[in-house]
């Protein structure tokens, strides 16, 4: 029972990055239709800057934050606007493959600027294990679980209790109804592409103390992430955070107990199932319509 619970917590840890990345996902599908194929470069993006700070130039681990959340916001609003925008507005589904080209140019550069070999990032609240009972857990890992949660919740409060918010909302619904009541759609399309861009970086910074620096760190965490955003619904954030968690703690089980290699397989398989029994996803509601 103590090895269950110990590697249960270290997936749910794991899973809880997912569901930051795979939020992201959902942020640009609900406003633009459209999704970001580069969150996973993004995420190794946050963390090549976090190493770049904290190790390199010694910054305070909060200062190497906000840094990293502004750098990349910037970044993608950038990105945005040269690489899915014009085809959005061309009504042309190449945006696809343009924001694959960007992940791809973003780990050439990553190589350029960083090198291919792995460096480790000290992790921001010590080495020393924390025991809870007889489990002992990391506190990088009590951070992360932490931080996923008080982020989600703060995303439930924006859409719920903010302007801008009610405006991804309205979008979300009806882009076209939203900009003849005079929302200002363009604006939250851009907005919602920065904030996953965003989402992303502060998920490379969350989880580089426990993997390595390297410019391939985010290409696996953000393909599992997609599937999760699949298996939960793309429109669905609160759900995306339940499959996140309970994903990372079912992949941990499987490869303490079986082969670690199926546990690779489980993500795409699910997502696979997720498609035929419940297309909109888990916690996804049917779209209607209407004559």
């Amino acid at each position: 029972m103590y090895f269950f619970f110990q590697i249960a917590l270290s997936g749910i840890a794991t899973g809880a990055i997912y569901g930051l990345i795979a939020v992201g996902y959902s942020l640009t599908y609900m406003t633009t239709k459209a999704l970001n194929f580069a969150l996973g470069m993004w995420v190794m993006l946050g963390g090549m800057l976090t190493y770049s700070l904290i190790v390199l130039h010694a910054f305070h681990p909060l200062a190497a934050l906000a840094i990293v959340v502004a750098a990349l916001f910037a970044l993608g609003i950038v990105a945005e606007r040269f690489s899915v925008m014009p085809f959005l507005r061309a009504g042309s589904d190449v945006w696809v493959m343009s924001t694959l080209a960007v992940g791809f140019l973003m780990i050439d550069l990553a190589e350029i600027v960083w090198g291919r070999s792995p460096t480790p990032v000290p992790p921001l609240l010590g080495k020393n294990p924390i025991y809870i009972g007889p489990v002992a857990v990391l506190p990088q890992q009590l951070l992360i679980i932490a931080a996923a949660c008080v982020t989600f919740i703060a995303l439930d409060l924006f859409y719920r209790r903010t302007l801008l918010g009610k405006a991804f909302r309205a979008v979300a619904h009806s882009g076209e109804t939203s900009s003849l009541m005079g929302i200002d759609t363009r604006r939250v399309q851009a907005v919602s592409y920065a904030a996953a861009a965003a989402l992303a970086g502060f998920a490379g910074f969350l989880v580089v103390p426990l993997t390595l620096a390297e410019p391939q760190l985010g290409t696996v965490l953000g393909l599992k992430a997609f599937a999760i955003a699949i298996i939960a619904g793309l429109a669905a954030p609160r759900g995306i955070l339940i499959c996140g968690l309970a994903y990372g703690a079912l992949e941990a089980l499987i490869s303490g107990y079986f082969y670690t290699g199926i546990r690779d397989i489980l993500g795409f398989s699910l997502m696979i199932l997720a498609l035929f029994l419940k297309p909109e996803g888990l916690f996804g509601k049917p779209v209607e319509e209407r004559a």
